[in-house]
């Protein structure tokens, strides 16, 4: 285990304090967090690495990859996509790569060839080349008031907000029977694709060959794990939040699939018929001939319209709009809001990974911005999505953005996008937090009397200060060289602390105890029970170390307490 840090000369001087807002003991303890996924050339000076929803792993922020990182082909691709999506600048940005330990490709990242300024443009791409969520296939009713077609219709009252994922899932399957077909359009039911151009559909062929595998994307995302993978990790959080979402999906799944089978129906079902003599004289095919070809064709598409083969497909695409989406929001610059949150999947832009919400100038942080801008309110026909530096950006600097509170704590981040964030947990990562605790990227659980609580390595919560200290009334936990009155009241002391971070430390320490493996029916050798399990234990890493710099924190407390 690395060693932990020493915040005695910062802790000497501070004390932990009540904040009202937050019901907990503030210790003015500081940490940081690291970026999201990312490939990493074997030149970097990385230090840690966090994966991201785009298909990647996270390198660290501020990392400047050496050319000799470049993945030449993804970067032939990056600057295809670039030209044909009319994304600017088009020469600028390459994919860093590395190798993994065993010598495969491992995760990318989208870096700069040339040095840019603060408040430059690193890309911009029209939002006309973007998958959204208001522009769903014809195909899909989800959301849809058919009834109402008037042109002053609002988005507000055409589409049910909570379905976004769904429409923006209903298009990549638009995209993908399209490739299949062979056709810019299916069955002349897309509203979207009927008149896109050639550009644009070679453009999305190209982005979607670049998409992550699909069963190691499932592999990745815990709504896929099953129960004793989910509780390997350790953390009631997460196999909350899996609980939540499980069902959320599932019915989504189901509605999306009829939705497909429905726009997949055999033209047979017409009720139109060819006569012997017409297929005869149809491409020179005899009777038999013509019955074979229709039998082989409702063979393949019974194959297609299987409920099963449909609801994986849906699962995949929602799998790939969960983790590469954004939410961009419809304002004019004095921040006047003029339309409904717009969800959109950009390529190019989805490759762009994580980076912490600290100061930018911080190694690991987010060093760049995203939004919607254009010329005319209420207008997106010539919107763009545009990424601008927040800071100098270096050559072979990686672009970082912050993707948000769905990456934080690290629990949520490994919901919502299938990696685990390295947050640091040192205490100089504080030193900047601002009055709503922005970063505070990463908690940790800890179980005390049966009751559970989140903790972070700065700060101590008031109902836990409650139960430590009225535990400490039924038993030995007060040493005997206290005040009496320590422990009534909720009082935060010194020797309350101490219980606090004995029971920490306990907790982090059975973290890291390899959970037992029952015997069950999983093939735990698989490559996808594999990569889920891996990630069940950085999870349960990442919260062994919060644990252990708020136990050390809370140590340094009581000493510096007592000592004064």
């Amino acid at each position: 285990m690395a060693p932990m840090k020493s915040f005695a000369g910062k802790f000497a001087k501070a004390a932990f304090t009540l904040s009202a807002p937050s019901r907990s003991w503030n210790t003015g303890i500081s940490y940081t967090h690291t970026s999201k996924k990312g490939l990493l050339p074997t030149t970097t000076t990385a230090t840690s690495a966090v994966s991201s929803p785009l298909l990647h792993k996270t390198p660290t922020a501020g990392t400047i990859l050496s050319t000799a990182g470049i993945d030449a082909t993804s970067s032939f691709s990056l600057e295809q996509m670039c030209k044909l999506f009319q994304a600017t600048p088009k020469d600028n940005l390459y994919l860093s790569a590395t190798a993994d330990a065993d010598g495969t490709g491992g995760e990318r990242g989208v870096c700069l060839y040339k040095p840019i300024k603060q408040g430059d443009v690193v890309l911009s791409i029209p939002i006309a080349s973007c998958f959204r969520d208001d522009e769903p296939p014809m195909w899909l009713g989800l959301g849809y008031n058919h009834a109402a077609q008037e042109n002053d219709i609002t988005d507000y009252e055409r589409y049910n907000p909570s379905m976004w994922a769904s429409r923006l899932a209903a298009s990549i399957l638009d995209m993908e029977l399209n490739f299949n077909n062979g056709s810019n359009a299916h069955n002349n039911n897309n509203n979207n694709n009927n008149n896109i151009d050639a550009d644009l559909i070679k453009g999305r062929e190209i982005w979607h060959s670049m998409l992550p595998q699909k069963d190691k994307l499932k592999a990745s995302l815990p709504v896929h794990w099953g129960e004793e993978v989910l509780a390997t990790s350790k953390c009631t959080a997460l196999e909350l939040a899996v609980d939540s979402a499980y069902f959320a999906r599932a019915s989504a799944v189901m509605d999306l699939a009829l939705e497909l089978k429905g726009a997949l129906k055999p033209e047979e079902e017409s009720g139109s018929e060819t006569t012997a003599s017409e297929c005869s004289n149809n491409n020179g095919m005899t009777e038999e001939e013509r019955l074979l070809r229709q039998k082989s064709d409702l063979d393949a598409f019974n194959i297609a319209l299987d409920m099963g083969m449909l609801q994986k497909k849906c699962h995949d695409a929602l799998d790939i709009v969960q983790t590469r989406a954004c939410r961009v929001e419809r304002k004019c610059e004095d921040g006047v809001q003029w339309g409904p949150p717009l969800r959109i999947l950009a390529p190019i832009f989805d490759f762009i990974n994580h980076g912490s919400s600290r100061d930018g100038a911080a190694e690991g942080s987010a060093n760049a911005r995203f939004g919607i801008e254009n010329d005319r309110m209420c207008d997106t026909r010539d919107a763009r999505l545009v990424v601008r530096a927040a800071r100098d950006i270096d050559e072979g600097e990686e672009v970082l953005i912050d993707y948000g509170d769905s990456a934080r704590p690290a629990w949520r981040c490994l919901t919502s996008y299938g990696f685990v964030p390295d947050y640091d947990v040192s205490s100089e990562a504080y030193e900047d937090e601002d009055e709503d605790g922005r970063n505070v990227e990463n908690v940790a659980e800890l179980w005390m009397n049966g009751l559970r609580f989140e903790v972070d390595p700065h700060s101590v919560p008031f109902d836990l200060v409650e139960v430590a200290a009225a535990q400490a009334m039924f038993d030995d936990s007060v040493d005997e060289g206290d005040d009496a009155e320590d422990g009534e009241g909720g009082a935060f002391t010194p020797s309350i602390a101490r219980a606090i971070a004995k029971r920490a430390t306990a907790a982090a320490f059975n973290l890291i105890t390899e959970p037992e493996m029952v015997d069950s029916e999983e093939d735990w050798d698989s490559p996808e029970l594999v990569t889920a399990a891996s990630l069940a234990a950085l999870l349960r890493w990442s919260q062994h170390k919060v644990l252990l710099a708020f136990a050390e924190n809370l140590n340094l407390f009581s000493s510096s307490e007592q000592a004064e």
